[in-house]
């Protein structure tokens, strides 16, 4: 699976309930329209917020839900670590759309693929939440390195699709 699908999902915030933080995960497939909207709203009360570089989301493919792809470069206003974006996602958190529970079979091979993650160079990669999103204030999936783990360990683990994310609380 190719790695912008993962950087996508980062932000996909419904189904991560990224909440208003750097990303989020996809939408459910029956509100996956509505949770689009949410999405843009989102976007929009970040931007109002101050992050002014803060995306629009993309449409997930097959049409539930969508993501945003966050690639904050030098001068970027998308780092999560920042307070000024951590007060932005706190004051637009509550728009997200609700995050639905990962299925027992997901979240467990999830935790296979963290696994594999710790044993690829990345040792505090953290296991999933009951969503099936990962905090992604444990790594940084634009890094070549972290793109280079994950396509190896979504290969050896058979993991497939975007993965989702959601900021740290810290």
């Amino acid at each position: 699976m190719a790695f912008s699908a993962i950087v996508r999902a980062l932000a996909c915030v419904a189904l991560l309930a990224v909440a208003c933080g750097t990303s989020h995960s996809p939408a459910g497939s029956a509100s996956g329209g509505a949770d689009l909207a949410k999405l843009q709203q989102y976007a929009t009360c970040m931007r109002s917020h101050g992050i002014s570089d803060f995306p629009d989301p993309q449409p997930n493919p097959g049409g539930q839900g969508g993501s945003f792809q966050l690639s904050g470069g030098p001068g970027s206003d998308l780092n999560r670590n920042d307070p000024r974006y951590q007060a932005a996602d706190q004051a637009c958190r509550s728009i997200l759309p609700q995050q639905p529970v990962a299925s027992a079979a997901r979240v467990a091979d999830l935790v296979k693929l963290a696994a594999c993650m710790r044993g690829n160079g990345f040792p505090d990669f953290p296991d999933p939440d009951s969503a099936g999103a990962f905090d992604s204030s444990k790594f940084d999936p634009s890094s070549p390195q972290f793109q280079a783990a994950m396509q190896t360990c979504q290969w050896q683990t058979g993991v497939s699709g975007p993965i989702g994310v959601r900021p740290g609380r810290g």
